[in-house]
Order: C-alpha cells, then structure tokens, then sequence
C-alpha cells in the first residue's frame, strides 16, 4: 500500500523483485484515470505481469495487481486459491482504494500467509489494516522514515505496532523475498 511519493517507490521496488513470486495486490492512492497507465508503465520495468485487477480474478503467482482508482480492491478465498473483488462502497478515511481494505480483507482471506507492506503516503491508511495481517500471523513491512517523501502512513502504523519490521526502500526488495520465502514454508 502506498500514497504520496508512492508512485515513484513502486517504480523501484517492483521492477526489483524476481519472477515467480506468490500473488503482489497493489493500492496506490490515485485518481480512476491514471491507474491503468501506472500498471502499464511498471509493466514494462518488469520480469513478470504488472496489470489493473478485474473483479472475480484468480490471483497467480508471478503476477501483480493493481487496485483500480476509486475502487477498493479486496481479497478472497475461493477454490483453494484467492481471487479479486472489486467494490465502490464508501471511501475509508477518504480513500478509494484504501490500504486498510485491501489489507483486512487480506488478513481475512490468507492469515498467516499473508504479508502487508506499507510504503511512503500521507495519513493513516493501511496501519489498521497491517494491525489485522499481524494479528493473524503474517508478516509486516513499513518503510523506514529516511527513505519515505511522507512519512505518515508508515508512521500510524509503526506508531501502531502493526509494523514486524521498519526497513529503507533499498533494502525492501530483499526483505519482502526472504518474507515470501518464509511464509511459503
């Protein structure tokens, strides 16, 4: 989940990850009409599928979706698999997308195999949310402060105690495979 300075985090951190990689949900908060030409453009910085989510979509390994603007994007458990459900009920804590959605329902749906990454962004977004994929038992990741452009949605979470690990955007590619790896065992 990521907001403000948050496009730019994505560019990096996404095209540094490898191939093959369980299911990556994504929400950026931004306007309806640039969402899809976002997940096109880090598409194309990429070794595997970046697209925007469809409603009732299977989520594969290797590939990674994105919320579309102003629908909150959530997951599923169907069919021994996870799938999207897409919604335009209210915004939460004016936000459409909201992290903190796409996050509970996450908690919800994969528990303990479930890992929550919070990047740079203003407000509080997603620490509620990351609070739940904790409790449940899978892993949390917040962007240090030295490498947010807003520090606030990382802080409320930090703040929050939602947040198992606090790691600078360089070195978050390499903590999110060791975490992938772990959650996989």
């Amino acid at each position: 989940g990521a907001s403000t300075g948050g496009v730019e985090a994505l560019r990096y951190l996404l095209p540094s990850l490898p191939a093959g990689l369980p299911p990556i949900v994504v929400v950026q908060h931004i306007p309806a009409h640039f969402s899809k030409a976002m997940a096109e453009r880090i598409n194309q910085l990429c070794d595997y599928e970046v697209r925007e989510a469809v409603d009732n979509e299977p989520l594969q390994p290797g590939v990674c979706l994105f919320a579309p603007g102003d629908f909150h994007l959530l997951i599923v458990k169907r069919f021994g698999g996870y799938s999207t459900r897409l919604t335009q009920s209210p915004p939460i804590q004016y936000c459409r997308p909201s992290v903190d959605v796409l996050f509970r329902s996450g908690a919800d749906a994969a528990g303990a195999h479930a890992l929550g990454i919070l990047l740079t962004g203003m407000g509080s977004d997603g620490a509620i949310g990351m609070q739940a994929i904790k409790r449940a038992g899978g892993r949390t990741l917040a962007e240090h402060e030295d490498s947010c452009v807003v520090y606030g949605m990382p802080r409320a979470a930090i703040e929050l105690g939602a947040a198992k690990q606090v790691v600078p955007l360089n070195l978050m590619p390499s903590y999110v495979v060791k975490a992938a790896q772990t959650l996989a065992t």
